[in-house]
């Protein structure tokens, strides 16, 4: 989509707006607590974190932070206390949700001179999965069937795609649910994080999508670094691993040219018209305890696919843009024809404060 069609929806731009609720309350229109500043990072692979700051709400009198109202702030943001951040333009209440989350810090300061302010931190719905350590094992069960599961337990949506090996015994030792769930993905190449809705998502990357909005440098970017490093790239993946039934070992293998979501050449493909030898050309050979081709074969693609993705990385900065969001992809242009392209996001930062609204955010692609 072209920035001008967001500049009509969003009225040029003129009057970024955020709203901070607690249940059916807004912190400031309802509850009469002042909100100077609010930034929300999203990120793969983690949970989303949020921060805002509340000033004027301290007072010197009754030595005490409270609303407008009268009742005690540090009772209403207590630890736990679910929060929906807000970030757009225009009208408070129609502002989009940038994420739903719990308060899990509270810092405050009280300065020499000046009034002192409260400063609260969280993070999505997908915290719960990263305290404690679990146990648990399933027999003749997908991965998918395990994500699923661990969703439900936790009281969360899932969208999740169901993976395609049914594996003997899957087995969760003395992890966190996250981690075990990022181990999951990660070895069949999903992304993992919680949105904005209370889903869980544990699925391919989605980098194949039509960008989400175009950002020309000087027209709506307002800077980008990106970088292409060739050193540590491969191309080729072995997997190897031991068919118990057939006593035959395993081998999987993908190649240069196999990457997701790619365009242009991929560093395994320019390493390859430096070694015109097959035999020689740099590959990662890795052994793991997979039983089947198919399941050695899609180790070898998920490795494949991590490697390349660090191929060609980037750091901008955009007017705010509340569609900017991971998992999903922005098109760059203006920038010379090797890096004039579409990109996936694998990071971004919203951030609202007297300067006015914008949008940070990291991306990756496989080729150039």
């Amino acid at each position: 989509m072209e920035l001008a069609t967001f500049a009509s929806k969003y009225a040029d731009f003129y009057a970024p707006s955020y709203a901070v609720r607690l249940g059916r309350d807004d912190l400031e229109r309802d509850l009469l607590v002042a909100v100077s500043q609010i930034d929300v990072d999203m990120v793969l692979g983690a949970t989303s974190r949020f921060s805002f700051t509340i000033t004027n709400s301290y007072s010197h009198k009754l030595h005490a932070f409270k609303t407008g109202r009268g009742d005690d702030v540090l009772k209403l943001l207590s630890f736990g206390a679910e929060v929906e951040v807000c970030i757009g333009y225009g009208d408070a209440k129609s502002t989009p949700t940038a994420v739903q989350g719990m308060i899990t810090e509270i810092t405050t300061n009280f300065p020499d001179g000046g009034a002192p302010e409260l400063s609260v931190s969280g993070y999505d719905h997908g915290f719960p999965l990263t305290i404690g350590k679990n146990t648990r094992t399933w027999s003749k069960s997908r991965d998918s069937d395990a994500a699923r599961e661990i969703a439900s337990f936790n009281n969360l949506n899932a969208q999740i795609e169901t993976t395609k090996e049914q594996h003997a015994q899957i087995e969760q030792n003395q992890e966190s649910d996250w981690e075990f769930l990022k181990k999951l993905a990660d070895r069949n190449h999903f992304e993992l994080y919680v949105d904005e809705r209370k889903t869980l998502h544990f699925a391919p990357p989605n980098d194949k999508a039509t960008a989400i909005v175009r950002l020309a440098y000087g027209q709506g970017l307002v800077s980008f670094k990106p970088e292409a490093n060739l050193a540590g790239q491969i191309a080729a993946v072995e997997v190897y691993g031991w068919n118990p039934k057939t006593k035959e070992a395993i081998v999987g293998r993908a190649s240069a040219g196999e990457e997701s979501g790619l365009t242009g050449q991929s560093a395994g493909q320019r390493l390859n018209a430096f070694v015109r030898d097959p035999k020689k050309r740099p590959t990662l050979r890795l052994r793991q305890p997979v039983f089947t081709q198919a399941e050695a074969d899609q180790r070898a693609k998920a490795a494949l696919n991590e490697r390349a993705k660090q191929f060609l990385t980037g750091e901008g900065e955009a007017i705010g843009l509340p569609e900017v969001r991971p998992d999903r992809n922005v098109a760059l242009d203006n920038l010379g024809a090797p890096f004039s392209k579409t990109y996936y996001i694998q990071q971004a930062t919203h951030k609202i404060d007297a300067s006015g609204y914008r949008t940070r955010f990291k991306v990756k692609e496989t080729g150039l």
